[in-house]
């Protein structure tokens, strides 16, 4: 039978799928668009199939932040080139939208949810099958939001790394925008500096053994004397905790000024109290 410019017009609208693609897959169903999407999708799950063992190390974190929580989420594909696209980007932003409307306990919950029609992973099984990559959902992480939390969300290098960081108070803030502005500098803080914690409290004995290790034998090489050993190491670990915890690390935007100083600062600024970085993520493509 002959296909309309209509028919492939409005498979095409329901679809994402190119022209000559829509055409083909009507002529095959006899004009039948519903039967025509169902070939589609099953197209788009054999492509899904084979790309299955490629490397998808490429693709974008999606951060986004409500009043009731934020959310960080790392979608992967296999290149730049898609991962920049206008049809993985306009997923992304839905699938962290669903994430913020929505409470789940982990990635399968995710692939099973609603998303318009068709669920989350067979959306992401036709966006294999249109793009021809390899498409999943890596990890997420979502931060609860309330009156007494300023939240801030920042992307670097186009989505290749993001970073939530949650600040938490006791009181009413009187300025709750600059708050969040502050929480905005110590996300861009957290992308260029990647602390491992808030405080050395969140520093595992083992990394910590590990860096004392490291220490001993350097220091043990430079012909340290075995009574000045103990006190030489225990300040480079000193120095290693203030490197890689955010809030013993000086401000980015003022190096003379520690974080847990600012923190004090804004404490009598805002008229709140117990003002402390309650928690940041930091999610980086291929880390």
């Amino acid at each position: 039978m002959a296909i309309s410019a209509a028919q492939v017009k409005e498979l095409r609208e329901k679809t994402g799928v190119g022209m000559m693609q829509c055409k083909k897959a009507l002529t095959e169903a006899d004009g039948d668009i519903e039967k025509a999407i169902e070939n589609l999708r099953k197209a788009g799950a054999a492509v899904a199939a084979k790309r299955a063992d490629k490397d998808a190390n490429e693709g974008c974190v999606f951060t986004a932040v409500s009043d009731a929580k934020a959310v960080a989420v790392e979608i992967n594909c296999e290149t730049d080139f898609v991962a920049n696209g206008e049809d993985f980007q306009s997923a992304g932003k839905a699938i962290v939208e669903l994430l913020l409307n929505n409470d789940f306990a982990d990635i399968n919950a995710i692939m099973a949810a609603s998303l318009g029609e068709l669920t989350v992973e067979t959306t992401l099984t036709s966006l294999t099958g249109k793009l021809g990559e390899k498409i999943d959902i890596k990890r997420f992480e979502v931060t609860a939001n309330s009156a007494q939390n300023a939240i801030a969300t920042y992307n670097h290098m186009g989505g290749k790394i993001g970073v939530v960081v949650n600040l938490k108070f006791e009181g009413t803030a009187s300025d709750m925008p600059a708050l969040t502005s502050i929480a905005k500098d110590l996300a861009m803080q957290v992308a260029a500096t990647r602390p491992i914690a808030v405080d050395a409290s969140g520093v595992s004995q083992d990394v910590i053994d590990k860096e004392r290790e490291i220490y001993k034998e350097l220091a043990l090489q430079s012909g340290t004397k075995p009574e000045f050993l103990d006190r030489q190491v225990d300040g480079k670990v000193s120095k290693f905790l203030k490197e890689v915890c955010l809030a013993e690390q000086m401000f980015v935007k003022d190096s003379k000024l520690p974080v847990t100083k600012l923190l004090q600062n804004l404490e009598k600024e805002q008229g709140v109290s117990n003002l402390v970085i309650e928690s940041f993520t930091r999610f980086e493509l291929g880390k």
